[in-house]
Formats: structure tokens, sequence, C-alpha cells
């Protein structure tokens, strides 16, 4: 493995951001939770934002980092927080994720190979295929285990 360097910071934010939104569209946040068609409508095609003149955009504001949020899946919240550096946690989101550093259910991070080229990887190093949509049920694994173990 090499070591992360500064060249490496804009692509480790724009992964984290890309990572996000595609978490955000799988895992909605508490009470905002969409039919496709009402998100569809809700999203501009980049031909119709090039026509509009620049009083008519609206300015999208980027999340700061860490970007956290809550979900709920299986009747039970959840919180994912995705960070700037290339990681992903999945953690308790209810009263017993309010406590300092609750432990993750689901993690991942990124990391550099020799030749310079990132991968995700989960806690053991393997590799990961994320975003991906075989990865939902990796996810809906570690949550069920820990629903289970809870019940």
């Amino acid at each position: 493995m090499n070591s992360i360097d500064l060249n490496d910071l804009p692509f480790l934010k724009e992964e984290s951001l890309r990572v996000f939104h595609w978490l955000l569209a799988e895992y909605p946040k508490v009470g905002e939770q969409k039919s496709s068609k009402e998100e569809s409508s809700n999203v501009k095609s980049k031909e119709n934002l090039e026509t509009q003149s620049e009083d008519q955009l609206k300015i999208i504001e980027l999340p700061t980092f860490p970007i956290r949020w809550k979900t709920e899946q299986m009747g039970k919240v959840f919180e994912w927080v995705v960070s700037d550096m290339g990681s992903v946690t999945l953690r308790l989101g209810g009263l017993e994720g309010n406590r300092r550093n609750a432990s993750p259910i689901f993690y991942l991070s990124l990391r550099k190979t020799d030749e310079g080229k990132f991968f995700w990887t989960d806690p053991e190093g393997n590799p990961i295929l994320f975003p991906d949509p075989s990865i939902r049920k990796d996810i809906q694994n570690r949550i069920q285990l820990y629903v289970d173990s809870v019940s």
C-alpha cells in the first residue's frame, strides 16, 4: 500500500461526494423518502441548465464533511457518516447512536496501491466494489445481524 499525499485530497473528496450521492439515493434521510417519480421531476437535465440564465439557476450547496444523515432500515434508525478522506461508516442512529464513537455496523475506506490507484476496502483490507448495487446485500446483512442481536 502506498501512503496518501496532499495531491490525493481532491480525488478523495470527489470520490466521497460520489459515494455520498449514491448512498443517499439508496438510503434516504429519515422523513425524506421520495418516490422515483418525484425524484426525477426535481432533477434538471444538463441541457435545461445550460439554456437558463445565471439568475434563474439555483446555487447548489455542497455538503460539509463529515456528511451525516439518519436513515431507517428494518424499523431501526441508523446514521451514515461519509468523510472527505474516503471512509464510509454506518452506525447506530437512535438513542444508542448518540454516544461518542458509536460502534460501526458497516465500514469501508479507500486505499491506495503502489501504482497510485485507489480502491474501496473493508476493515480487513479486502477489495470491495463500491458504490455498486451488489454492496446492498452486504449492507442489509450487516443491518439484519444487528437487528437479530438486539431482538
